[in-house]
């Protein structure tokens, strides 16, 4: 494990820099196009970019374009975002460079430069130009033009100003993750011992608890990748979404069930058709939040994963789970005995503040500066994932009241509702 500290705090050290590649279509009323965004703490960074045709512009051989590449203080960006005219938006830029693009579609030159700033973070924004059309000329179709782009923050760092420290935090989750599924696997065993039985509370809250894990881990491996050449690996931060909003499905299923009564006033869905639809619509719902997550994650007016539509489908998600708990609640408390009650009051604290703590944080970012909004989210989302887990555990296992009223001696979903 110590050797494994050493080459995470090494990798975090020898750094190089984020490197975007983005391909953009230049056309008559589209000559300006957003490319990337990146935060740097107090102090000076450095930026490098080129470009270049996707491939040879055979009908205009010979001739060369000019690209302009222009930096974007945040402080500047929404104004320049409310004008309409290209020219208008590059008026409002800090840094300015031209690129000269060649029919032979290599590479241009490199332009190079700082981004400095003393008195706060700031979050810079890279857009590319063709103001003056030179790239749009009447009746002519250019190929695509790939920009490259690598920045390096201050003191060498390739991780945005919002991403610093990133790497230690998800280390940290990690070894707690390993000891936290190590703790549901054993307490599934001694209950599949006890019970006989595979089907559980347990088992969601550890499948929950695996996607979790898995998750961090793969995040984790993205961000030492990064931190080496600067670029990840995209598959990774894919798997890393889907499993943490997986995690989140499997958790709010297990919230959902309990609170209309399994295990605790019936073992068996007789009414299985009213279950099957709303966690078909609570499965699609998340998986949208994943690809909507994964299709944004370098938009420029996202600052973490969940700002834009897919956070709002997510707060009203929950609102709507929420709603729909707190009335499960009701029906399951009135149908309980005394001692059963005694384990619902408890989960329904526990259940009613992880689904309301989700909209909070969403609250909680927007009135956050925006270069701290990544880390509050993701910080948050940890946290609660991982409190809500340890609680829910610490419910259902042992000498507690869960274990004295639980009927847990039927079929996990399909059959009929009993009493």
């Amino acid at each position: 494990m110590l050797k494994l500290v050493l080459i995470a705090s090494l990798l975090a050290v020898i750094c190089h820099s984020k490197v975007v590649y983005k391909t953009i279509q230049f056309r008559r009323g589209s000559e300006w196009h957003y490319i990337t965004k990146f935060g740097i703490s107090i102090g000076e960074g450095n930026y490098e970019v080129k470009a270049r045709f996707k491939r040879r512009p055979s009908q205009v051989a010979g001739r060369t374009f000019p690209l302009h590449i222009d930096f974007y203080l945040d402080t500047v960006w929404p104004g320049a975002m409310e004008e309409s005219e290209c020219k208008e938006r590059t008026k409002t830029a800090i840094r300015h460079n031209t690129l000269i693009l060649r029919d032979g579609g290599s590479w241009t030159g490199i332009a190079s430069g700082f981004l400095r700033q003393k008195t706060r973070p700031y979050v810079w924004f890279m857009a590319a130009g063709n103001c003056d059309g030179e790239l749009t000329p009447s009746n002519e179709t250019l190929p695509l033009v790939e920009v490259y782009a690598k920045f390096t923050g201050v003191d060498g760092t390739q991780f945005s100003h919002e991403e610093i420290g990133m790497l230690g935090l998800y280390f940290i989750a990690l070894i707690a993750y390993t000891a936290i599924l190590g703790y549901n696997v054993y307490n599934y065993y001694m209950d599949f011992q006890k019970t006989e039985r595979l089907d559980s509370p347990i088992l969601l809250l550890l499948v929950a608890v695996g996607c979790e894990f898995v998750s961090i881990f793969t995040m984790w491996i993205n961000l030492l990748v990064y931190s080496y050449d600067g670029e990840g690996v995209k598959a990774l931060h894919v798997i890393a979404i889907i499993a943490e909003v997986a995690s989140q499905f499997f958790l709010s299923m297990l919230l959902i069930l309990i609170s209309w009564g399994w295990t605790i006033t019936f073992l068996e869905f007789g009414d299985i058709e009213i279950f099957i639809p709303l966690l078909l619509l609570l499965l699609i719902m998340h998986l949208l939040v994943a690809g909507l997550t994964q299709l944004t994650s370098d938009e420029y007016s996202k600052y973490h994963d969940y700002q834009g539509i897919q956070g709002l489908i997510l707060v009203i998600s929950r609102l709507g789970m929420l709603t729909y708990f707190l009335y499960g609640m009701k029906d399951t408390y009135a149908k309980s005995r005394m001692k059963a009650r005694v384990f619902l009051k408890p989960f329904a604290i526990c259940a009613g503040v992880y689904l309301v703590s989700f909209p909070f944080l969403v609250v909680l970012c927007q009135v956050c500066a925006h270069y701290v909004r990544h880390k509050v989210m993701t910080i948050g989302s940890i946290l609660v994932q991982s409190v809500a887990m340890c609680a829910l555990l610490r419910l259902f296992v042992g000498k507690n009241a869960y274990t004295q009223v639980s009927k847990h001696g039927g079929t996990i979903l399909p059959g009929g509702k009993g009493d």
